[in-house]
């Protein structure tokens, strides 16, 4: 008899529990989703985890179980107090009486590319849930600042994603000392970061990947390996999201005065289709709905 397949991890975009309801939402925010969530008390079950990396910011006191391998404890939260969620761990969550939640949901890639640059890994364990970070921690604070970007209009963007970068090494730091032994990088984070900001600066390049490994010192076959153990990314899918944020930057700047064939140009996509598709692929959203979302400031 065939064991069951495993599940798959539930996307935070698209999956609401029944008793929850998304009064607010931010769109096209690059790397990040960001909701505001409200209920009445209710269950969530996630056997195959979820895709994203979440992080809870209770608006309003909650008791909740966390179930994890069968285990439950009680957490009791105060308002503006937090919980991380690691991205694909299963876990369960159980709780009484009305919930008005913050969630800011950060993309693997946004995540682990944060991770690369500290020279630690993204990975953490699924305990983490059972930690609740006072109102008064820095991650805390921050996501009260980043509750008022999803009422801003001008600029909401570019903010948040300042915002959640400092909240992921926040997180980060808060985090390691619970990871257990960590084993020893594959390639330095100085060659890592190196061939990264090679990339940057040749975006609108053809860029091989033995051109890549020779900027890092190493085989093609060992450098594609070890890059993606260091981001979470194979060199060529890294470029084109890369690419994708220089493209996001240029909506943002010039969306009034450059045509998308332009911007897609630019950022080194072989036309405007070819940069919807990608666009669509890493942020869900078209460039035309990012657009829309972000007017140009100019």
């Amino acid at each position: 008899m065939k064991p069951k397949a495993a599940l798959p991890p539930v996307d935070m975009e698209t999956y609401v529990p029944a008793a929850i309801t998304v009064v607010r939402r931010s769109v096209g925010w690059p790397g990040i989703i960001v909701h505001e969530r409200r209920g009445k008390s209710g269950a969530v079950d996630y056997p195959g985890g979820i895709r994203q990396h979440v992080l809870y910011c209770f608006l309003e006191p909650l008791r909740s179980d966390v179930v994890l391998a069968g285990q439950k404890e009680t957490v009791d939260y105060e308002a503006c107090d937090c919980r991380f969620t690691p991205a694909g761990r299963p876990v369960a969550f159980r709780w009484t009486g009305d919930v008005r939640v913050l969630m800011l949901g950060f993309q693997p890639w946004f995540f682990e590319r944060v991770a690369a640059e500290l020279g630690t890994s993204a990975a953490l364990p699924a305990e983490i849930n059972n930690r609740k970070l006072s109102y008064r921690h820095p991650v805390s604070i921050l996501m009260q600042q980043m509750h008022h970007e999803l009422e801003a209009t001008a600029g909401a963007g570019v903010a948040a994603e300042g915002l959640a970068r400092v909240i992921a090494v926040q997180i980060l730091r808060e985090f390691d000392h619970i990871r257990g032994t960590k084993p020893a990088p594959a390639v330095p984070p100085p060659a890592v970061l190196k061939v990264v900001e090679f990339m940057r600066g040749r975006l609108a390049d053809s860029l091989a990947l033995e051109e890549l490994a020779e900027v890092a010192g190493l085989s093609p076959f060992h450098f594609a390996r070890q890059f993606k153990t260091a981001t979470g990314h194979p060199p060529h899918d890294y470029l084109i999201r890369l690419r994708v944020d220089r493209a996001q930057e240029l909506i943002r700047q010039h969306s009034r005065e450059w045509t998308m064939a332009a911007i897609a140009n630019e950022c080194g996509f072989s036309d405007q289709s070819h940069m919807a598709r990608h666009f669509k692929r890493v942020l869900g959203v078209s460039p035309g709905e990012f657009a829309d979302a972000n007017p140009s400031v100019r």
